[in-house]
């Protein structure tokens, strides 16, 4: 009996691949449905085929050493009552010579029934008995019983089905490379403000080439691959410095970054902050949640490729041959508060596209005007905290700025609202700034005070450049200059309207608490995209910062209602006070708004000795990470929260076969290497339990005692039935949590 109820990666790494594919998003109604049935179908045959091959392995070796096969079964063949439905036991079934051939119902392994072997130890004694010939224990075996065998015949025929998953593996990844495997590469689309690898001054446009642990340099590396080795590095040492290795443009790069739990909801997973990379190709749909030119409606569609700015050509990736989103994003922030002229490819005759690659159909070149767009605001001003990290060789760490130092004035100027500070130092671009900053002193006497004001000039930017702001412990940065810092709760002002209307807010009340109550007009045009968390109240603390707010307002139509509770300077918080989200006047958000599409690049072998190398090494490298994350599984490292289940394993399935065959064949091969390594886990009632037994008996000259195999088989069988449980459940959690 062979169980395949679980994968032994992090499950944060795992579901970094099952992102959105383009190829269902472009589809609509009718072919959406057809599309998502042949994924589908495609998963199906898939997952049945990882089982298959295993139990053939059992079912070729056992064959040729003569042993007589009852049953073949893909899927479990367990009778099941619904109260008075009875379903059947199996899906399909024949009978082709001795062997009962089918699929079971219950989609969690397979087995083959061999005569004299039989997993379920209710029906040990009565398999026992049937294989004798004759009477007593002492009477001869049957000659074709799985227990008439030698030893060593029975431990190839135990192995068998590990094996067969293991070539199938690398003739699986053989035929994905042969054909040629789309993959998103490991390059920065951008980096999280204020995170390592912010702090590292890793940019926009870096190829990650070599992460942690790798012995030699990948041009091929994934981004996923990428985020699974710093997760599995950081969870194997604690979260230590992870050295990494870049090219940027012609240059040969190398960054140590130290990884963190903060951008993990469940702080499981080690991140560094990376964010994939986007082309300059519109997706589907165009516009971001209620964006502001969604409302606007320039003529942009699907498929565009935005190939220039105010008629400055963009420049395509070296290496990929395609204009990144960074690219794009650069120059659309670097005249932010400013209407700007796209100019866009499209295909004649085409509303939408996905390819990646230049398109070898007509075009037409299209300029298209998109306004500035104003920022969503609540009409309150917060305070400037403190500086929270300084980047890596920044102009700021040339002028001595440190973690800890509050910014007060810029030019002079007092910084009246730290969620406008960006865009301040924005406008000062190829200027020189004087920061005008505050330092808490450690001086004797005077630990908790702070310097007198301290003025450091240092370069400004050489254009406008914001960087995104995480969901979790969300930072302000002030981009190109290389300092992060956090927005005070404390209000420093309140927007005339609020006054005019005796709303009960003042300067110097603290933040304490958002929550967002939709109109049902709103919730009906946001429908699919609202979640739970979104209606939720969320308090301002660590993990949901000012910055945070200010972002969220941006995803909110202008005109929704907040409920906000402030905490009084005298330490009373407020009842929830109603306020409006409107457009601010002379403020602009850096962002657009366009929804663009993921970088695909495409993998190909040479020839068919390439494709069986690269074969063999994918599935090497799947083998040795399922066996590292089990060994931290194991010794205690991570929980059984970060493995997934058969929920799990077929949405990443689905994901990967939305992009093609050939990911789902890669995904597969990783399947098969899982499937090994845990059904060779010495457990009884898998392979591997059997093989020791098998081991004991070569050993002592003599089997195990058949009572001690009985009782140590049903504890490996309650405890694949509790595991099993444990990983659905969790898969149904995460499944209707997100």
């Amino acid at each position: 009996m062979d169980w395949n109820i679980m994968t032994c990666v992090p499950l944060e790494s795992m579901l970094d691949w099952a992102v959105a594919s383009p190829l269902l998003a472009e589809a609509s109604g009718l072919g959406r449905l057809l599309g998502l049935a042949w994924v589908i179908l495609q998963v199906a045959i898939g997952l049945g085929f990882v089982i298959f091959i295993h139990e053939l392995g059992h079912f070729v070796a056992a064959k040729t050493f003569g042993v007589r096969c009852d049953k073949f079964y893909v899927g479990f063949d367990v009778p099941i009552s619904l109260g008075p439905i009875k379903l059947p036991p199996a899906l399909a079934k024949f009978q082709w010579g001795e062997t009962e051939y089918g699929i079971g119902i219950i989609p969690l392994g397979g087995y083959v029934k061999m005569l004299g072997q039989d997993d379920d130890p209710r029906k040990a004694e009565e398999e026992a008995a049937r294989i004798r010939q004759g009477e007593g224990d002492d009477a001869p075996l049957d000659p074709r019983s799985y227990p008439a065998k030698p030893v060593w015949q029975r431990m190839i025929i135990i192995s068998a089905g590990v094996v067969m998953n293991l070539i199938s593996a690398v003739f699986l990844a053989a035929v994905a490379f042969a054909l040629g495997v789309p993959y998103t590469p490991a390059v920065t689309g951008a980096t999280f403000g204020g995170g390592p690898a912010w702090q590292a001054d890793i940019q926009p446009g870096d190829h990650i080439i070599r992460v942690a642990d790798m012995e030699e340099d990948d041009p091929y590396l994934s981004y996923n691959d990428f985020q699974t080795k710093v997760v599995m590095y950081g969870i194997r040492t604690q979260g230590a410095p992870v050295p990494m290795v870049l090219l940027r443009g012609e240059d040969r790069i190398e960054r140590t970054v130290k990884p963190t739990l903060d951008y993990d909801q469940r702080r499981i997973a080690y991140l560094t902050g990376v964010i994939g990379p986007l082309t300059s190709r519109v997706g589907e749909p165009v516009w971001m949640k209620e964006s502001f030119l969604d409302s606007v409606q320039p003529d942009i569609r699907p498929g565009d490729l935005i190939v220039a700015v105010d008629g400055e050509p963009l420049p395509r990736h070296p290496r990929f041959g395609t204009i990144l989103g960074s690219e794009l994003t650069s120059r659309l922030q670097s005249r932010w508060e400013q209407p700007v002229t796209v100019t866009i490819q499209r295909p004649t005759g085409q509303t939408s596209s996905t390819s990646q690659a230049p398109s070898e159909t007509a075009t037409e070149t299209v300029q298209v005007e998109l306004p500035p767009v104003p920022v969503n605001t609540l009409g309150l001003s917060f305070a400037v905290g403190p500086v929270t990290s300084v980047q890596a060789g920044s102009v700021a760490a040339a002028a001595g700025v440190q973690p800890g130092d509050v910014i007060e004035t810029v030019n002079g100027s007092p910084v009246t609202n730290a969620l406008e500070l960006p865009s301040i130092v924005g406008r000062l671009a190829g200027q020189t700034i004087t920061l005008g900053i505050r330092r808490p002193t450690v001086e004797s006497g005077n630990g908790g005070e702070e310097s007198d004001l301290i003025e450091l000039e240092l370069a400004g930017p050489a254009q406008a450049t914001f960087d995104p702001i995480s969901s979790l412990v969300g930072k302000l940065t002030l981009g190109g200059v290389g300092i992060a810092l956090e927005a005070s709760p404390r209000i420093t002002a309140v927007d005339p309207r609020w006054e005019e209307a005796g709303v009960a807010i003042a300067p110097g009340d603290e933040l304490v608490q958002v929550q967002w109550i939709p109109s049902a007009e709103q919730q009906a045009a946001l429908a699919g995209q609202i979640v739970e968390s979104d209606l939720a109240p969320i308090p301002i603390d660590d993990q949901f910062t000012v910055a945070n707010l200010y972002s969220f307002l941006q995803t909110i139509p202008s005109g929704s209602k907040l409920l906000v509770n402030v905490r009084r300077p005298e330490g009373v918080i407020s009842d929830a006070i109603e306020l409006e989200v409107f457009r601010a006047d002379n403020w602009y958000w850096h962002q657009r708004g366009i929804r663009l599409t993921e970088l695909m690049h495409q993998r190909e072998a040479s020839g068919f000795a390439e494709a069986m190398r690269l074969g063999a090494i994918e599935t090497q490298r799947r083998f040795n990470e399922v066996l590292s994350f089990l060994g931290m599984l194991v010794t205690g490292r991570v929980g059984l929260k970060a493995v997934g289940g058969p929920v799990g394993i077929a949405q990443v399935a689905a994901s990967e076969a939305s992009f093609g065959v050939t990911r789902l064949l890669l995904f597969l091969t990783f399947l098969s290497a899982n499937l090994a390594i845990l059904n060779f886990l010495p457990i009884p009632a898998l392979d591997g339990g059997h093989m020791v037994f098998l081991l004991a008996e070569a050993i002592r000259g003599k089997p195990v005692d058949e009572n001690l195999q009985m009782r140590l088989t049903m504890i490996g069988v309650l405890c694949l039935l509790g595991l099993m449980a444990v990983v659905i459940l969790q898969d149904l959690a995460r499944l209707f949590g997100n």
